[in-house]
């Protein structure tokens, strides 16, 4: 066992959080960047790492387990997220079911082995039988549905939702601000310190690729540049949602929206490029549509349209490569093996699905460069469909709170930020997910769910939008309702 300087750094720091402060809920959100980090790696025949970001959702799990033996934790009965919450229960259970017991049960069926890369496991597949990496996925999950339950907790104490929300945003801030160093290190002829952030042994980290000759690919504090482009895509399009929706601290997120575009760019990453590329059409067409149909200007939102749009014109025309690049990134890596081998993946996946009756193979059994596939192959029809559940109705939430003329601005400001953010990581997981126990989707998913729950609380009653959240409660409620996590 080796505790890496990361380790000595944040263990100590996450326990101080844990102790003395009531910000665990916002470590958890920043420390979800930190994927290519470990706090302690174990060598041997099969690499474990203790990643930060579950970590802390350990520390939450040991927060929330006195309150529910207290009977502290409870739903009201027309509370929409309670719904959500038990079906993503339900979820959590069918994937730590089909962890333990589909790998026994369908023991010899081959499959992509998560742990050997796809470019090994497209020559040579293995043999399913249960192995730590179904545990591991199993406890990840369990972990995910924790944190989600701290968030949601959170949601209806005063100025929580904003500091949950504002981690969120700094996270992204941190990201780029460690991408910007390992792109100015090679020029000042400095080492990149890899091995503080990207001290996890068990990942295969890709700190210094190139493409297209003489441009270098951006992995910040991630494993990959993909992973990164993926976080950047959700984050530039959250910072972008509320620099268009106005406010006290527009400028800072216009700042924000912009420094994450560049640093997308600069990840030389195909899933980054389509998942920017589609939201951009999406905002596209939205404005052309409020003009169409409505016969008004959306100013702001088509301002940002243009001016990307132009920018990455002007790009293409005045930098040295950018055509080679873009080439390169979209149209020689459909072509590249690499493609070659991701893509072979989704025809397996859907063989092992026939393979394994529909149930599938288990969590964390099968390698599939999609979330799709990878849903289908592992978790099999039940898990698409309660996944195909969840998201209509999560969907369905959003659009009708979204739409209430009554709803207060900054929450629909919020809501809109965070579906879009969710939307756009959710295209990156099709495009290339190959696993559904990233934090960054279950956080996102909680912050959606934690927002909800706030304006339910808000919604059509009459009292001031600064009226104290246990005061409302009572108010609202009474005293002996029960709450989800209570809020005082």
């Amino acid at each position: 066992m080796a505790i890496p300087l990361s380790g000595l750094i944040l263990v100590p720091l996450t326990l101080g959080i844990f102790c003395f402060t009531s910000y665990l809920g916002e470590w958890a959100v920043f420390c979800a960047v930190l994927q290519g980090a470990a706090l302690v790696n174990m060598s041997g025949g099969f690499a474990v790492a203790l990643s930060p970001y579950f970590f802390v959702a350990a520390l939450m799990v040991v927060r929330i387990i006195p309150r529910w033996a207290m009977g502290k934790v409870g739903f009201f009965a027309k509370e929409p997220v309670a719904m959500q919450v038990r079906i993503l229960a339900i979820f959590t259970a069918w994937c730590v079911f089909s962890a333990l017991v589909l790998p026994v049960l369908f023991e010899g069926v081959p499959v992509d082995d998560p742990r050997a890369g796809v470019d090994k496991s497209y020559y040579i597949q293995s043999s399913l039988h249960l192995t730590s990496s179904n545990l591991g996925q199993a406890g990840y999950m369990i972990l995910n549905f924790a944190m989600i339950m701290y968030v949601v907790q959170l949601a209806i104490r005063p100025a929580r939702l904003e500091r949950l929300v504002g981690a969120f945003s700094w996270s992204g801030v941190f990201v780029a601000a460690v991408g910007a160093l390992q792109i100015v290190c090679p020029h000042l002829g400095v080492p990149f310190p890899a091995w503080l952030f990207n001290s996890n042994q068990v990942w295969a980290q890709a700190t210094n690729q190139h493409i297209a000759g003489d441009f270098s690919r951006m992995s910040a504090t991630f494993v990959e540049p993909s992973e990164a482009a993926g976080f950047l895509a959700a984050w530039s399009v959250f910072e972008l949602s509320l620099a268009i929706s106005g406010g006290r601290h527009d400028g800072r997120h216009w700042l924000w929206a912009g420094v994450g575009s560049f640093m997308l760019i600069k990840t030389t990453s195909t899933t980054g490029y389509v998942t920017a590329g589609i939201m951009w059409i999406v905002m596209a067409w939205d404005c052309s549509k409020s003009i169409l149909y409505r016969g008004w200007i959306k100013i702001k939102g088509s301002l940002a349209v243009l001016v990307l749009g132009g920018a990455a014109l002007v790009a293409l025309f005045t930098v040295p490569g950018a055509w080679l690049l873009l080439d390169a990134v979209l149209l020689n890596k459909g072509q590249s093996q690499s493609a070659l081998h991701r893509t072979a993946t989704f025809e397996r996946a859907v063989g092992v699905f026939q393979n394994s009756w529909g149930l599938g193979v288990g969590l964390g059994s099968n390698r599939a460069m999609s979330v799709f596939f990878y849903v289908l192959s592992n978790l099999g029809f039940p898990g698409i469909l309660l996944a195909l559940i969840l998201l209509a109705q999560l969907f369905s939430e959003i659009r009708t709170r979204i739409n209430r003329p009554d709803i207060e601005r900054t929450t629909r400001s919020l809501m809109a930020a965070l579906g879009s953010a969710f939307v756009a990581n959710l295209i990156a997981l099709l495009t290339s997910g190959a696993e559904i126990t990233q934090p960054r989707l279950w956080i996102l998913w909680g912050l959606l769910l934690a927002t909800i729950r706030k304006d339910w609380f808000l919604e059509g009653q009459g009292l001031p939008a600064g009226f104290p959240a246990n005061a409302r409660l009572v108010a609202l409620h009474g005293r002996d309702s029960p709450l989800l996590v209570r809020a005082s």
